[in-house]
């Protein structure tokens, strides 16, 4: 046998395993203590692990039992409840008298219209409500947003873009009103004066031909009326057909008698075909009229804001009952035009016009 010095060198690494090996032999219980030692750390390290093992199976537990009470708990909807009215309260019905000021009436109707947008979100009568609050304030921009938001959801609602038209018509951007305009007549042909409006925009872009077709009512449709037929007088005009201009402007006459701008369109065309003294009468009488205006616009700016906005509440209010009525709710209907009868008693609000998101009524 090889003696100690003839056996081969150790690596380092052969060194270290063999030192593991003879602790690892150190370690075998081969004494009562060793066993004892032994044994006292296998019970401890299953002990821990058993542990472990529990702590993770009781949470999962408890996140699982979490989720089905969370699940259970949620409400469920059905097609009916999505397609109802939000779930908002019945309108809270001012039981105070009418606000005497302008500032009160404002409120007031700032109320309404807050609640009748939470009670009747997708109908476009409670945006136009909305719209019209805010062009009464003076807040053209929120009342155009209000409408592209409502837009964006309902597309095909005529009366969204005739609204952004009349403003854009007020801002000077004929060119995206006579757009506007133009769809929202492709939609709904019978909104007021839609074809008076676009005409006048196609006008003041030099598209006389396309206005004076838009403008040229059919047999038996006067649809835009006055406005209409005045509109198309200057189409004719720009034209040089002065006898179908002089037509189209008595005929504006003829449905509104007082109507300053067609007196004098009407005495163009008849300068133009050289009728002097037809002319010179109808230039009279606009004249008359146009004092008449200048008297009646100082009164309107002497009297009393809040009469006038008694008138437009009233309005407001007979618009929410017809909204709620559409909604099947006749009784907070009845509720909503008793008070617009309360606040404006010389007008039955049940037949006060709709409200208009220009803020027309001025």
């Amino acid at each position: 046998m090889p003696t100690d010095r003839q056996r081969p060198r150790r690596g380092p690494h052969r060194q270290g395993a063999g030192l593991a090996a003879e602790k690892a032999a150190d370690w075998t219980p081969t004494s009562p203590l060793r066993s004892w030692r032994w044994l006292s750390w296998r019970w401890l390290s299953w002990r821990w692990l058993s542990w472990r093992r529990l702590a993770a199976t009781g949470a999962a537990v408890v996140i699982a039992a979490t989720g089905v009470a969370i699940t259970l708990a949620r409400p469920r909807s059905t097609p009916h409840a999505a397609a109802g009215p939000a779930e908002v309260g019945r309108f809270p019905t001012p039981s105070a008298a009418v606000p005497e000021g302008y500032a009160g009436l404002m409120e007031e109707a700032q109320t309404l219209v807050d609640w009748i947008v939470a009670r009747h979100p997708s109908r476009p009568q409670s945006t136009a409500l909305a719209a019209t609050l805010a062009a009464e304030r003076g807040d053209q921009e929120t009342a155009a947003t209000l409408w592209r938001a409502h837009l964006e959801r309902h597309p095909e609602t005529a009366e969204g873009w005739y609204r952004l038209g009349l403003y854009a018509v007020k801002e000077g951007r004929d060119g995206e009103a006579a757009e506007w305009l133009e769809r929202a007549r492709r939609l709904d042909p019978s909104l007021p004066d839609i074809q008076g409006h676009l005409g006048r925009c196609l006008l003041k872009s030099d598209r006389v031909d396309e206005a004076a077709d838009v403008l040229e009512p059919a047999i038996g449709d006067d649809r835009g009326g006055a406005v209409r037929l005045f509109h198309l007088g200057h189409a004719r005009l720009r034209q040089e057909k002065n006898t179908a201009a002089r037509a189209a402007f008595q005929g504006a006459i003829d449905r509104a008698p007082s109507y300053t701008g067609a007196w004098y369109g009407l005495a163009t065309a008849l300068a133009r075909l050289g009728l002097a003294d037809d002319a010179e009468r109808a230039r009279a009488e606009f004249r008359r009229l146009k004092a008449d205006d200048a008297e009646a616009a100082a009164r309107n700016l002497a009297r009393d804001e809040s009469v006038r906005m008694r008138r437009l509440l009233a309005g407001w209010y007979a618009a929410a009952g017809r909204i709620a009525a559409l909604d099947g709710d006749t009784q907070e209907a009845k509720a909503l035009l008793s008070r617009g009868a309360a606040v404006d008693r010389s007008t039955s609000s049940s037949t006060a016009p709709p409200p208009t998101a220009a803020g027309e009524g001025h």
